[in-house]
């Protein structure tokens, strides 16, 4: 049995302003509002976003009273996109923001972009590389190259780290790994 990230509860101290660059920035899709009508939070909008049509919701943003500027107390929120374009798109839009701050970096299988939503919330996106190296590892990485010498640094880079391979090679010994487990 395999787990996969449904959605994530943000609290927000402007739902709107977050409902608004989470739909314009990243391309989320309000699929619902409502008020609770119950708990410790009744009468209090929610507002639920989902940027696939497999899942009424990824994201729940729920009102909160918190005053503190470092956002929701999350860690921070990842999305995994389908092209090295899209992280490009991302980092375009999110580098002109004052409060986005964002990082462009590789962990050797990924291409990401750290940034901060309107409420100082962590946003990874991030698509995956040919290769895998021991986590943790980062390293920045320049989106105004070309995809070849892109391509070509994060190799470089990533070769110099412990662990180092293919995704393919990496992913065949982790499922023997699930397997071997299961069978315990």
């Amino acid at each position: 049995m395999g787990y996969t990230v449904s959605h994530f509860e943000i609290r927000a101290r402007d739902p709107a302003a977050l409902a608004k660059f989470y739909t314009e920035v990243l391309g989320f899709i309000v699929s619902d509002r409502g008020v609770l009508t119950r708990g410790p939070a009744a009468g209090r909008e929610l507002i639920f976003m989902s940027h696939s049509p497999d899942e009424h919701h990824q994201i729940v943003l729920i009102p909160s009273d918190a005053r503190e500027s470092s956002g929701s107390g999350i860690g921070h929120v990842a999305f995994r996109v389908d092209s090295l374009d899209e992280v490009r798109r991302v980092y375009e839009k999110v580098r002109v923001l004052p409060h986005a701050k964002p990082e462009p970096v590789s962990h050797a299988n990924t291409w990401s972009v750290y940034f901060r939503d309107p409420e100082d919330n962590r946003i990874e996106v991030f698509t995956q590389t040919p290769w895998h190296a021991t986590q943790p590892c980062r390293f920045d990485v320049d989106y105004g190259l070309s995809d070849a010498a892109l391509k070509e640094a994060t190799l470089r880079d990533a070769r110099q780290l412990d662990g180092f391979t293919t995704t393919e090679a990496w992913q065949d010994a982790f499922t023997r790994r699930f397997a071997e487990t299961a069978a315990e």
